[in-house]
């Protein structure tokens, strides 16, 4: 079981009575309607909750009664705009949402680069997998990958990334589980810029929408991942967002499947 948050779109007659518009547009994909398993079902639990992507509203917006606020309600600092679960869809700054997705990304890997540079400074040097897999690639036979991803996780460097008190010195890079294709260095050693544009592509959609036509696209439940490539999917969601009338609803929730 899991959760995840969905773009609910609801047309302008939803509001004032949000929760009961909400309930018949969800209604077709209820896990609990029948006896049998139905593979279009995508939940068993929902309500209103954005989490910490609340939409930004427009400031001039600001106040306005139509916005839709999960209990507690979030209104924002006097350095970002107000931000909110869901309201018609031209109060909410989708461009502003953009620009704090993306700031927040660069604000983590500076974090993230600060902790990194004091790891290297505490080990000794240590090289990427993808040196010993290019080792590996020379000599197949005298050097398996098996021995080429044991020698990379046994430099100290990586060891420390592998336990629990990473966390304690170094908490912006997290505990790694070593598998046979992890790659820390490699990950703190990359462009960020491509990360950042990603922080953007994903600053408005969530993992499924539900449209006005009552189409539901993304994440269904027991799949090992999303119905369409998922940045693709993220794009394709949030061109849909842009283009809805601006007196149609956009609701966030958070569901349980």
């Amino acid at each position: 079981m899991s959760k995840y948050r969905v773009n609910v779109c609801l047309p302008p007659s939803a509001l004032p009575d949000v929760q009961g518009a909400l309930a018949e547009a969800m209604a077709p994909f209820d896990m609990n309607r029948g006896d049998d398993f139905d593979p279009d079902a995508t939940w068993d639990w929902y309500r209103v909750d954005a989490g910490r992507q609340r939409f930004a509203v427009k400031p001039r917006h600001d106040g306005d009664p139509r916005l839709i606020h999960a209990d507690p309600v979030v209104v924002g600092t006097p350095h970002e705009p107000l931000r909110c679960d869901g309201g018609p869809r031209g109060l909410l700054d989708f461009d502003a949402c953009r620009r704090t997705a993306r700031t927040e990304a660069l604000t983590y890997w500076e974090s993230q680069q600060r902790d990194f540079e004091r790891l290297v400074a505490d080990h000794p040097p240590a090289e990427p997998l993808t040196a010993f897999l290019a080792r590996h690639a020379a000599d197949p036979e005298g050097y398996p990958r098996k021995q080429a991803v044991a020698d990379h996780h046994a430099q100290p460097l990586i060891k420390a990334l592998n336990h629990q008190s990473v966390f304690e010195r170094y908490p912006s890079l997290g505990a790694w589980v070593l598998g046979p294709d992890t790659d820390p260095i490699t990950v703190y050693t990359r462009d960020p810029e491509p990360g950042f544009d990603l922080a953007e592509t994903w600053a408005v959609a969530r993992a499924a929408l539900l449209t006005l036509d009552g189409e539901w696209t993304g994440i269904k439940p027991y799949s090992p991942g999303p119905d369409e490539e998922s940045d693709t999917f993220a794009r394709r969601s949030t061109a849909y967002l842009e283009e809805l009338d601006e007196d149609c609803v956009v609701v966030r929730l958070l569901c349980h499947c």
